[in-house]
């Protein structure tokens, strides 16, 4: 299946980055501006897990859907 390969892809690419990431991950992955981050989480795009207060974390395989989702919409 195409997508189990492209998600072995971005595993492999994204392997430096820890399990949880930080919005500012997100981005560096993602190559978004933060304010576009927070949009996805708003939107329900990204599940958002809350951590001590107001910090946000975002699972890695939870990015990882999102890039598979946007390419497979193109």
């Amino acid at each position: 299946m195409a997508s189990d390969s492209i998600r072995k892809s971005l595993k492999s690419d994204f392997k430096k980055y820890p399990t949880v990431l930080t919005v500012k991950q997100v981005c560096e992955i993602m190559k978004l501006k933060p304010t576009r981050v927070y949009g996805m989480i708003q939107k329900g795009e990204l599940q958002k897990i809350e951590h001590c207060g107001r910090h946000i974390r975002i699972l890695k395989e939870d990015v990882i859907d999102a890039l598979i989702a946007h390419k497979n919409k193109t």
